[in-house]
């Protein structure tokens, strides 16, 4: 999902939805309807957009279905956000602040952190302070509007892409598999939409459509 143009306000919200969002998705796809061996969520900063995304590693479902299941979760998981206690929202907050003000386990993992910042022309050397500094000023209707800005499955103008990556295996799981003909140079589709994708990603900095 893209979300929106890099800001400290924008991070720290999905930085939150993620760190609300994780367990209960975890706990119902994975534990309770064993729906993948592999199910996740987190932050993205692509080319200075942030986002959101869902991943879902499976050998029993096809990805339509594993589509479908992310958009009832969202659907779900909007009205267990509206029923959140302010305890509890202020329990994440205060979770996520201690997280970004972790200190540094090494010097490789500090250099790695701020040499980030300069690769992503962001520079800003004081990220995790301000980013925890940001989360006092969040309140739960800044997630919601977040929420149904950027995920709501009822929002119109929502920005998602998915992307299905099928394997070679009988059942389910490879349902919608491409076909391709013998006289097909399978390397040459490879590159020719790589090519592609690098001609448009190298214009696309900081961009949102």
């Amino acid at each position: 999902f893209q979300c929106g143009k890099d800001s400290v306000h924008e991070r720290v919200v999905i930085d939150l939805l993620v760190g609300i969002m994780d367990d209960p998705l975890y706990d119902q796809l994975r534990t309770k309807e064993q729906f993948g061996y592999s199910v996740s969520c987190g932050a993205r900063w692509t080319y200075g957009i942030v986002g959101l995304c869902f991943q879902v590693t499976t050998s029993c479902r096809s990805a339509d279905e594993v589509s479908e299941r992310i958009e009832k979760f969202l659907t779900d998981f909007r009205a267990d956000l509206v029923e959140m206690s302010n305890e509890t929202f202020f329990e994440h907050v205060v979770s996520l602040a201690k997280d970004k003000l972790q200190m540094w386990n090494s010097l490789e993992e500090e250099t790695g952190s701020l040499w980030a910042e300069i690769a992503e022309n962001r520079y800003d050397f004081e990220v995790h302070r301000n980013e925890a500094s940001a989360l006092k000023t969040i309140t739960k209707s800044d997630l919601l509007k977040v929420f149904d800005k950027y995920l709501s499955p009822d929002h119109e103008k929502r920005r998602k892409l998915e992307v299905h990556a099928i394997g070679t295996s009988e059942g389910l799981a490879s349902s919608g598999r491409p076909c391709v003909g013998p006289d097909e140079n399978v390397g040459e589709i490879i590159d020719e939409q790589l090519n592609a994708y690098r001609k448009i990603a190298s214009k696309t900095w900081g961009t949102i459509y």
